[in-house]
């Protein structure tokens, strides 16, 4: 199966970081093609695991103001319209490169 994971942060440190990280080496570890989509420009990927890193620039948006060595981290109230603009069209940029169109199955409900 091919799987795509997407999160908005680095992929050291605690919580989501760490999940993220052990969830792509995990499902790559059953034989899936697993693709993570993170902001971490040092992050190397275990076996299985292709790394993508979209272009944000400087700005990082988070729900927790904290420090982020090379980027410029601000709460998303915090953005201008301009910023979180940047942040999502590079984001959609970069899922949409590298991935070959997915079939989506949805339910049909009557």
């Amino acid at each position: 199966m091919r799987i795509l994971i997407f999160h908005g942060y680095l992929l050291r440190g605690t919580g989501s970081n760490i999940y993220n990280a052990n969830l792509a080496r995990s499902l790559a570890g059953l034989g899936h093609e697993v693709h993570l989509f993170c902001q971490d420009r040092s992050a190397q990927g275990p076996e299985g695991v292709t790394i993508h890193v979209p272009d944000i620039g400087r700005v990082l948006p988070v729900y927790v103001a904290d420090r982020y060595e090379g980027f410029d981290a601000l709460p998303f109230p915090e953005l201008d319209e301009a910023a979180l603009d940047n942040y999502l069209d590079a984001n959609v940029a970069a899922i949409r490169s590298p991935c070959r169109p997915l079939t989506w199955l949805w339910p049909t409900i009557w």
